[in-house]
């Protein structure tokens, strides 16, 4: 098996070598060809092979079929070649309405180029066309798909009125008395030659014919083959095929590829069709004769094969074999609501009805009362309804087009209920002719209906809807009297108690474990909504518990119009249990109730102290009046290598665009730098904290002085290492981190950093400090006073806008424009002078 894998491997890839070397047709190997398994670029170089011999697609293929191609393989070839020649997924039929040649023709450019894209421009539009209606025409796919191959079946029990012929292989098995088995080909002359009996002629005979002769001979050297006495019977004889002979059989007429074909002699007529491409756009699918000799022995209907199964004239072709298949002379267009829209062929006296059942019958929206057909006359169109009854009557003609419409979506008997019923929903008429039918049909009424009204919405003949109002509880108590007689399309509405009224609810704020807005339920306590909301927090108040309740009637504002709402207010124990007056309180709707919390409870408040202290980390705040100092008392004071005046503080804050802007006026007005629009943009989006500027030196010099702020939770001081560095961006040709030297000037740093470029806003330059202080540059009369520079600070040159320059264009037009104003100020001056 494995040795069987290796020579098939071999010859696959000698054959794919062969073909990519190959230059001309004839080199190729067709015998062992697999088209769907052959590349693009294998199927372009058959096709360049081809080409270079000037043959068409058709002659392409019959040499490839003559060099050993199987008639299976030869329409998929052709149809891949005709994609490669037209450059694009065509099918072999498209292609041949553009060329039946390999060579496309290709214009130059020149005068003639636009009529050659004009040429194909009309061919694509052409293939599009014919491609749609292969896609309608019933059973043309059958022939181009790839999916299937229908080809004979071979390993199947002799048929018995399989004629036998020269090269067949016929198998003969005796046992019994006598074991012998003879495996014999039949001669060109129709001949089996036995040992001790001589020839005998079976040509011709069914396989049943050939095994009564063959047991008659037999039986002269087998005595229990055929004995006087049945009885005495005691061998017996089988007759069997081996292997079968080959058969030409050649298809004409409107084929998709029509020619000669070598087939299996169990083949059928299908089974020549399918390897001929089947009938072109133009062929018959009922009218395919098979003429044997001069007479036509069969006519094919494709139909009765496709449709209801019967093979009856799908007769098994001998060789020789003629397949005419006919143009069409009937076809028909149906679309619409049946199951497989086309168009079919239809021959004889075929009807409306024929052609319904060939479409596979109504779908379950069809309208079926009346079809319509459009069809043609000698000088014009015209449209025939055909009502249900008629169909098995009315014959159809060539190029009639049928449209089996949709029902309409509305019903003829519906009522529907809605609302506060058991069984809401959509009933028949006929079961519910009246209000209360339908009430009782739907399980009557639930507990929360609204009794004192109900809608009945009604469609009226010019489909506006009218409105029908009763008494749900007066029909209830005297339906005999009240009753309503419904119609079709009527719905009938009944309110719930509930779809009338806002939503009652109570919520409870305040520190409990779930402070939520709740439904509210009648008799509900305020503890039983302490229960619902899981209990109070440890920071709830012992002693005061407010509940809100709305004055709804002035009535009950106690003649003080002031009042919008009435407090009341409980207290709760030690272990927050309500005293009996607060635990029996029964709620109102809308009520909210408001649980304090203690005045002196704190929850435990975190600073960060990071970089340069003995022990960095988080810290609690321990009393309101703790300051920075104290923060780096308990951090456990800063390390040797700190930068004090590099230290900052970071504060959750919300940075708001007010703020911002403050912050913007404050620098402008000497209190910091000056901050462009765009920084204030970016101050304005930070929303998570705010950096502080802080004098570190003086806050440890001077303890609780101004300097030294009180801690707020989420506060992180910053205290970094010894800085090095000083940062320049902005308005500068080079924008970069240059190296802190004492005695470099702020001027010198944008010198380091290229100095300022064209959009550079001198004047505006500001500095930010490592510890988050601003400075800006100041202009005392004719003198600019830049900030100093300290490690660790950055130094922005704000930028102005690029404005883009005049182009030429508007140079010139400017210009022009000065030029002839200056010519007619000179002319008019000239005329003054001369007057």
């Amino acid at each position: 098996m494995r040795l069987t894998k290796s020579i098939l491997t071999i010859l696959l890839v000698c054959f794919a070598v062969s073909l990519a070397n190959a230059q001309n047709i004839s080199d190729i190997d067709f015998k062992n060809i697999r088209v769907d398994d052959l590349s693009d670029q294998q199927i372009q170089r058959i096709y360049d092979a081809a080409q270079s011999r000037n043959l068409s697609i058709d002659q392409a293929v019959q040499m490839a079929v003559a060099r050993g191609l199987p008639q299976s393989q030869a329409s998929k070839l052709k149809r891949r070649l005709q994609q490669v020649g037209s450059g694009g997924a065509l099918d072999s039929e498209s292609a041949e309405g553009v060329s039946g040649q390999l060579r496309r023709p290709v214009a130059t450019e020149g005068p003639d180029s636009t009529k050659f894209d004009s040429l194909y421009a009309q061919t694509d539009s052409l293939r599009w066309a014919r491609q749609q209606l292969k896609n309608k025409i019933f059973g043309y796919k059958l022939f181009t798909s790839d999916q299937v191959t229908f080809e004979p079946a071979l390993n199947i029990p002799t048929p018995e009125d399989y004629q036998l012929g020269p090269g067949d292989e016929i198998i003969i098995d005796i046992w019994g008395a006598a074991q012998m088995n003879y495996q014999l080909e039949i001669s060109p002359e129709g001949t089996i030659n036995i040992d001790n009996i001589g020839p005998i002629q079976v040509n011709g005979l069914t396989v049943e014919e050939a095994s009564n002769r063959l047991r008659s001979r037999l039986g002269d050297i087998y005595s229990g083959l055929n004995p006087p006495n049945n009885e005495n019977k005691d061998t017996y004889m089988q007759l069997s095929l081996g292997q079968v002979r080959s058969i030409k059989v050649t298809v004409l007429g409107e084929a998709t590829v029509p020619g000669t074909y070598t087939l299996s002699s169990l083949s059928t007529v299908f089974n020549a069709l399918y390897a001929a491409g089947g009938p072109t756009t133009t062929g018959s699918f009922r009218t395919i004769n098979v003429i044997r000799g001069n007479e036509t022995v069969a006519t094919f209907d494709l139909y009765d094969l496709l449709i209801y199964g019967n093979q009856s004239e799908n007769i098994r072709l001998r060789s020789q074999d003629i397949i005419q298949i006919q143009p069409y002379e009937n076809r028909v267009e149906i679309e619409g609501e049946v199951k497989r829209p086309g168009i079919y062929e239809l021959k004889g006296n075929e009807t409306l009805q024929d052609l319904v059942v060939y479409a596979g019958n109504f779908t379950d929206e069809a309208y079926t009362d009346r079809i319509k057909v459009i069809g043609n006359t000698p000088k014009q169109k015209q449209i025939t309804d055909v009502k249900k009854g008629y169909y098995d009557d009315y014959i159809l003609r060539n190029g009639d087009s049928v449209t089996v419409g949709e029902i309409l979506d509305r019903f003829t008997n519906k009522v529907e209920i809605r609302g506060a019923v058991f069984r809401p929903g959509e009933y028949a008429l006929e079961d519910t002719t009246s209000l209360y039918s339908l009430i009782q049909r739907a399980d009557g009424l639930m507990g929360d209906a609204f009794m004192n009204r109900g809608i009945i919405y009604r469609t009226r003949d010019d489909y506006t809807i009218e409105s029908i109002s009763f008494s749900v509880r007066e029909l209830m108590q005297n339906p005999r009297a009240n009753d309503i007689v419904l119609q079709k399309d009527d719905v009938v509405r009944i309110s719930s108690i509930f779809d009338l009224r806002e939503d009652f609810t109570v919520s409870i704020k305040g520190p409990v474990q779930q402070p939520d807005t709740y439904e509210f339920a009648h008799g509900m306590t305020l503890e039983d909504l302490i229960f619902m909301a899981d209990g109070f927090l440890q920071s709830a108040t012992p002693y005061r518990i407010e509940v809100a309740r709305r004055i709804r009637d002035i009535e009950e504002r106690s003649g003080n119009e002031s009042f919008i709402a009435d407090i009341h207010t409980f207290s709760v124990d030690e272990n927050l249990r309500l005293n009996e007056k607060g635990a029996n309180f029964e709620l109102q709707p809308f009520d909210q109730v408001y649980i304090r919390e203690l005045p002196n409870y704190e929850r435990q408040k975190e600073v960060y102290v990071v970089g340069e202290v003995k022990y960095p980390g988080k810290y609690a705040i321990s009393s309101r009046d703790e300051r920075l100092s104290d923060m780096i008392e308990r951090a456990g004071g800063l390390t040797p290598d700190a930068y004090t005046d590099g230290a900052t503080l970071f504060r959750k804050r919300e940075f708001t665009q007010q703020e911002a802007q403050q912050t913007t006026n404050g620098a402008e007005n000497g209190m910091g730098a000056a901050v462009e629009e765009g920084e204030q943009v970016r101050l304005a989006q930070r929303q998570e904290s705010a950096q502080i500027g802080i004098e570190l030196p003086e806050v440890l010099q001077n303890p609780g002085s101004r300097y030294d702020l009180l801690l707020e939770e989420g506060d992180s001081l910053l205290i970094p290492q010894q800085l090095e560095t000083v940062t320049v961006e902005g308005g500068v040709f080079h924008p970069t981190t240059v190296r802190f030297e004492s005695g470099r000037s702020f001027k010198d740093y944008i010198t380091a950093a290229g100095g300022f470029n064209d959009l550079a806003r001198k004047k505006r330059s500001y500095i930010i400090y490592a510890n988050g202080d601003v400075d800006r540059t100041k202009k005392i009369l004719f003198f600019k006073n830049y900030p100093s520079v300290e490690p660790g600070a950055t130094i922005v040159v704000p930028e102005e806008e690029p404005t883009e320059g005049m182009s030429a264009a508007e140079r010139i037009g400017i210009l022009s424009t000065v030029a002839s104003t200056m010519a007619v100020i000179a002319t008019t001056i000239i005329r003054i002078t001369n007057n």
